[in-house]
Formats: structure tokens, C-alpha cells, sequence
């Protein structure tokens, strides 16, 4: 997509989609002048031709993403700043999810949110601009509109050392909380330290989180408690209070847009697992491969291959075969429920059903290194009908392997392995990607 110049025709309100007007009037006219927007070939111009609605969220969503995942954490270029102010404008007109924050809106806001980027302006506070722009820090947003309480968390992890999580009570719309009044104060305690703060109403019904921070705390993995926040919250009166609006939360629940009360705007994704599967409902296998070497980056357990997470029941979901793998194993993926079990006494066994066919393979693992695992297959077997033979035929290979080369055991490399997912590579460089069956299912 080329780079794109948004101009407000006429319009005395122009500013950036970075800021924040003064006043819910400021904030509906922005979103008309939008409209009346002209621009470089990208996006408007797509948007003049032929482009339904959803290709054109489609578009500016995907314009978006591909700056912000090429910039990093980098500060933006001119040229990027524009695409990004345009693709915000484009979507944030739209609004996507009506009423996001309802208990009943669907895709629900709940859940862990990723933020991929701010706009960091000069009234966030310090604290802030700070944590989001360490690249060794990683934040996330955690919502929970439908349970017991309503909570906004912010988290920071610090890499592998551990992470901070400041938590929230939250009121909505929908939602109230008991004894909640909104921030009026601008921000001023200790000279602004907590940052400047705006207040005016939102700018759609049900779009709005305000929240008010009640407790925090250092979480360290070397450490077997919690270290307290040192900030006294209740104390702090309008300054533990804010709001975030929900300005664009994508059809699909994978992207939002929040705008917070000092200003910022907030570029925030699903985590990268939660991504995976949308992906490969869609069969985007590009988007797939650049999600798994994400995860693998991500990667929750140091010595997968010796890990009692390996053993279990797993299916298939996803995998792409290379040039070298068989003909059986390209065509077999493709048309069959596969499964893998691996037992805890070293045991193996594949298993794919075709229909009332069912083919079984049996072997032997064990660790090669922490994140290698070699497997020996012994014997095959052909099952005909659920129950049709007592016994499957096997057809037994003394001294063969996975890779028919005696003596030579085939291998699996682990990229990725949590409780209910796993990523490997085989030694024929095939991916494959596995979810956790459930043991009372399995």
C-alpha cells in the first residue's frame, strides 16, 4: 500500500487522529470531516472504487499492522505516521463492533489484549511512556466485563524475570460500579508526575471503560512472593482514576483501538496463540508461518522435549509438508483426523482416521536434547470399521525407522509447547501444529 496523506477538506477541526479533541462535539466532527477526507492512492482511493465496507476495514487494518510490525517499537517516519493516521481514521469512522463494552457483545472484549503500539504524547505520564518503550518490556491489557467484578489489568512483562500487574475496577454503561464517579480532575499531583488528563463524553454509547486502580504488585520468577507496588492508590483520589474508549474493535475480535484519557491512542492485538487459530480457520498459511515463529520466539517451556507436557493425547490442525515428505503423508494430512500419542514410558503412536479406515503406527521416543526428540517406528496397522477386527493387521518393520533407514531414528524438533498447544518440526522439515485433546475425550 502506498503512503497516504489524509486532508480534512475545509474542515477548522483538522488534527491528527493522534489527538484527542476537547469535547464530544470536536470528537463526532472529526469523524465527519473523515468522510470528506482526500488522499494519496491507498486506501481512500480503494475506498472510491469498488471495495465493500469489510474490505476496506479489511484494508485499513492490514495497512496498520504491516507499519507498526515494520516499525517495532521505533518511532515512526513521517511517511509512516501518515499511513497510520489514515488507516486509524478509516477504521475508527467505521467503529466496528457496535456497543463494544456489553456484557453481550459478540466478539467479547474479555481476555488478554497485546498493545502493539501507542502514540505516547507529551500528556501520558512518564511511567508510561517509559514501560511502552523498552523493547525488552512486553504489555498487556487484561479485561473481565462478565465476571464476578468488573476489572481492567495493565501488565508489563519484564521478559522472562517477570512482570508487573496494576489492576483495576472497572464500570460501564451496562455496568455500573457501586459508588464510582468519573475523573473530573486534569492531573495535576506532583506536578503532573501521573501525566495530564482529559475528561468529555464518549463518543458512542457502550464504548467507554472507566476504572479506578485499587492494588499492584512485581511478580518475580525468582522469587516465591509478590512485591507490592509502591504507590498508595486510595490516597490518590481523581489520580488512580482514567478511562479507556473503545474506539474500533475489529469483526473478528483480533484488533481494537482504544483511546485513553491523557490522550494516547492504543494500538492493541490478541496474543499471538489466539491469533493462530483464526489464521488457520481463514487458511492464511503466510499469516500462520509468521504467527508460529512469533510463539516459537515466545516459547513458555525451556526444555520442551523433557517436559511432562509432551506426553498426552494430540490432534492435528495445521501443518505444512515439505518437498521431501512422502506422498501418503502430503495426501493423509489433507483428508484425515491424525492424532499422536505420546505415553509417559516412551512409547508412540500415530494414529489417522479415513472414514471407517483407520491407520495406526506404533514406536518408541525419547529426548535427543532439550528441544529434539527422536522417534522409531516399528510397526504399521490397518484398522477396517470401528470394532470390525479385534486386532489391527500390522505390518512390522524390524529394524526400520521413520526415515526407512536403519538405524536411524527420525526426529521432531520442538518449537513451541504450553498445556494445550504444541509447534514441531520433522526431520523432513515438515510444520505441524497439534492441539491438546482433552483427556475424558481422548
Amino acid at each position: 500500500l502506498h503512503a497516504c496523506t489524509m486532508r480534512l477538506s475545509g474542515c477548522p477541526h483538522s488534527q491528527s487522529v493522534r489527538g484527542r479533541p476537547g469535547s464530544a462535539d470536536g470528537h463526532r466532527h472529526r469523524h465527519a470531516c473523515v468522510l470528506r477526507a482526500t488522499a494519496t492512492p491507498s486506501l481512500a482511493l480503494a475506498s472510491r472504487r469498488t471495495m465493500r465496507p469489510s474490505q476496506d476495514l479489511a484494508a485499513a487494518e492490514k495497512q496498520l499492522l504491516d507499519v507498526l510490525r515494520t516499525a517495532g517499537k521505533q518511532p515512526l517516519s513521517e511517511e509512516q505516521n501518515e499511513q497510520v493516521d489514515q488507516a486509524v481514521a478509516l477504521l475508527e469512522a467505521d467503529g466496528g463492533i457496535p456497543r463494544p463494552t456489553l456484557p453481550t457483545a459478540v466478539p467479547s472484549l474479555d481476555g488478554l489484549w497485546k498493545l502493539l503500539w501507542t502514540s505516547r504524547p507529551g500528556t501520558a505520564s512518564p511511567i508510561q511512556r517509559t514501560f511502552t518503550s523498552v523493547d525488552a518490556f512486553s504489555v498487556f491489557q487484561e479485561i473481565d466485563l462478565t465476571g464476578e467484578e468488573a476489572r481492567v489489568n495493565n501488565i508489563v512483562r519484564f521478559g522472562t524475570a517477570g512482570y508487573l500487574k496494576v489492576e483495576a475496577q472497572a464500570s460501564t454503561d451496562s455496568r455500573p460500579l457501586q459508588g464510582f464517579t468519573p475523573r473530573e480532575g486534569a492531573g495535576d499531583f506532583l506536578w503532573g508526575v501521573f501525566g495530564k488528563s482529559t475528561s468529555f463524553p464518549p463518543a458512542r454509547p457502550d464504548s467507554r471503560i472507566d476504572f479506578q486502580f485499587d492494588q499492584a504488585a512485581f511478580y518475580f520468577s525468582f522469587l516465591p512472593f509478590s512485591i507490592p507496588y509502591p504507590v498508595p492508590f486510595k490516597l490518590l483520589g481523581d489520580e488512580r482514576k482514567g478511562f479507556i474508549d473503545i474506539t474500533y474493535q475489529a469483526p473478528d475480535g483480533m484488533l481494537r483501538l482504544s483511546r485513553g484519557n491523557k490522550g494516547s491512542l492504543f494500538v492493541l492485538q490478541r496474543p499471538a496463540k489466539e491469533q493462530l487459530s483464526v489464521a488457520i480457520a481463514a487458511a492464511d498459511d503466510d499469516r500462520v508461518l509468521d504467527l508460529c515463529e512469533e510463539l516459537e520466539a515466545q516459547n513458555p517451556t525451556p526444555q520442551p522435549a523433557r517436559s511432562p507436557l509432551a506426553a498426552g493425547t494430540w490432534r492435528l490442525i495445521f501443518t505444512v509438508q515439505s518437498a521431501s515428505a512422502s506422498a501418503l503423508q502430503k495426501w493423509g494430512t489433507k483428508q484425515a483426523r491424525a492424532f499422536q500419542i505420546i505415553n509417559t514410558d516412551g512409547s508412540v503412536r500415530n494414529r489417522v482416521e479415513l472414514g471407517f479406515v483407520q491407520l495406526t503406527a506404533r514406536g518408541e521416543c525419547e529426548p535427543e536434547s532439550d528441544t529434539r526428540t527422536s522417534v522409531a517406528i516399528q510397526e504399521a496397522g490397518l484398522v477396517l470399521g470401528e470394532g470390525a477386527l479385534d486386532k489391527p493387521i500390522f505390518l512390522r518393520f524390524p529394524g526400520r525407522t521413520s526415515t526407512q533407514t536403519p538405524g536411524a531414528p527420525g526426529w521432531i524438533d520442538w518449537l513451541y509447547l504450553d498445556e494445550d498447544l504444541r509447534i514441531t518440526r520433522g526431520n523432513k522439515g515438515s510444520l505441524f501444529i497439534h492441539r491438546r485433546v482433552p483427556a475424558e475425550d481422548a
